[in-house]
């Protein structure tokens, strides 16, 4: 980003006040963010109802940036189709599904039997019913409306606004989980709770706590590394930074009372990673005068939430039959239809048909594995969609844009959520998705505005000289060869 001292007053104000879309944008997003942390239930559907309604303001937003910012932005619409692709590709793939269902009955005399029939496996199929719609554009309205974030934003001052409101309501969050806990509650406050045991604060089950914990958890100790490097900022102690830290070390201890124990794992683990980065940039880069008090705390803290992780790990639990086999169900799924899967949702559907015998009479939702559950809803194909983003982007990142500490630092949260998706489900939350993406798409946007001027970041390259063939008045660039006559 450029030097701020060389910038006039009157530039900064433009650069870093809000314009009507990032006023609009900032007020939805923090909406979205208290609907998700505080409703709890995946498949709410006055959650995801008003997730939908908040998510039609994509447009509207977009169309008021287009009318309002006052730079040029040639890549407006370009980049929301770009971004917002593998959305629109997957509904289509769904939309597509519904000519064919792979679920049918069997008529024997007057028994009814539920069979799979067959089905073109170079077409999508779908066996999704009425709640399936619901769910499916919830989750593609929290995707468009959080892609704007890699849009909207001009100046890096719109997300040194709205993170810090997000870290709190997320550490509000995992201290009302504390107190439950500190309670031996049965079930959240002011709810009928599922009859289960697993739940955090409002998530009814504690490894979608432990996703979420692990990417606030990264965020608020970015931040707090983020106010140190301030020329203005003032000794650690008297500054925001002993409230980040504080608030991403209760986050990421949350995981010593999370049951699901390979996601606490990997939270205890990430919370480690950051705290060790802590500890080496306090001991490198600052000049506080209590760095090594600090650095000596932040490292027995990372070496004891590292203990942590391992020793979950290792316990009896971590690895239970029943999801293996559920994860091996998944795998048979996949393999009887490689190409576009068996559809959104269709998992719990068919796995009477796949499942062992160790499952019998029991319902599962998922499969214990986003990876392997998306694998048996949209195949082959819809992997490669996913992974392609996630690798265009990255690799966008990474050849242009790299070595940006905020950036790397959310991008940790991001990495570890993806790994606990191989071993969990994630990504079957919506305060989890939607924190996900919100933090991706921030970090990659801070990169772009840190290392582009304002007026630069969504322009197109100018065109300086114009062809010679496309000039009303002649226009004379070669060298003058004068002549003595």
């Amino acid at each position: 980003m450029e030097n701020s001292d060389q910038i006039l007053p009157r530039d900064k104000l433009l650069r870093d006040n809000f314009t009507p879309a990032e006023t609009l944008l900032f007020g939805v997003t923090l909406i979205m963010a208290s609907m998700v942390n505080w409703i709890g239930d995946p498949r709410s559907f006055w959650l995801l109802g008003s997730l939908i309604i908040v998510g039609c303001l994509t447009p509207v937003i977009l169309k008021t940036h287009e009318q309002t910012h006052p730079f040029f932005i040639d890549l407006l619409w370009p980049k929301f189709w770009i971004c917002t692709a593998p959305a629109w590709i997957f509904l289509l793939q769904f939309i597509i599904g519904l000519t064919q269902n792979p679920l049918g009955t069997l008529i024997l005399g007057e028994s009814i039997f539920n069979i799979v029939q067959p089905v073109n496996i170079w077409l999508p199929s779908s066996a999704s019913d009425s709640s399936t719609w619901v769910t499916i554009i919830g989750f593609v309205a929290i995707y468009l409306l959080t892609s704007t974030l890699y849009i909207v934003p001009k100046s890096r001052s719109f997300f040194e606004r709205i993170l810090p409101l997000l870290c709190f309501s997320a550490v509000i969050v995992g201290v009302f989980g504390y107190i439950q806990k500190g309670l031996d509650l049965t079930k959240p406050l002011f709810t009928n709770g599922t009859g289960a045991n697993d739940f955090f604060a409002y998530f009814p089950y504690d490894g979608h706590w432990a996703a979420f914990a692990t990417l606030w958890c990264c965020t608020c100790i970015a931040m707090m590394l983020l106010s140190n490097r301030y020329d203005d900022s003032l000794p650690f102690i008297q500054s925001v930074g002993p409230w980040y830290l504080t608030g991403g070390t209760l986050l990421g201890a949350s995981g010593m009372l999370v049951e699901a124990l390979l996601p606490s794992a990997i939270l205890l683990l990430t919370l480690s990673a950051m705290l060790l980065i802590t500890t080496v940039d306090f001991l490198t880069n600052s000049k506080d005068i209590h760095r090594k008090s600090i650095a000596l705390f932040t490292g027995l803290a990372a070496c004891m939430s590292f203990a942590g992780g391992i020793a979950r790990i290792f316990q009896d639990d971590a690895f239970t039959s029943n999801m293996f086999s559920l994860r091996s169900a998944a795998f048979d799924m996949f393999k009887a239809n490689p190409i576009f899967g068996w559809g959104f949702d269709s998992y719990s559907k068919l796995l009477p048909f796949y499942s062992n015998d160790l499952l019998l009479g029991q319902r599962y939702e998922r499969a214990s594995s986003d990876l392997l559950q998306f694998l048996a809803e949209f195949g082959i194909f819809g992997v490669l969609i996913s992974l392609g983003f996630f690798i265009a982007f990255i690799l966008r990142y990474l050849l242009r844009l790299r070595n940006i500490r905020l950036t790397n630092h959310l991008l940790i949260g991001c990495g570890s959520v993806l790994l606990i998706a191989l071993c969990d489900v994630p990504f079957m939350s919506p305060a989890v998705f939607f924190s996900f993406f919100t933090i991706f798409f921030i970090a990659l946007r801070w990169a772009e505005l840190s290392r582009n001027k304002v007026d630069q970041v969504d322009a197109r390259r100018p065109l300086l000289v114009t062809p010679d063939a496309k000039r009303r008045v002649p226009y004379f660039n070669k060298q003058y060869r004068e002549e003595e006559k």
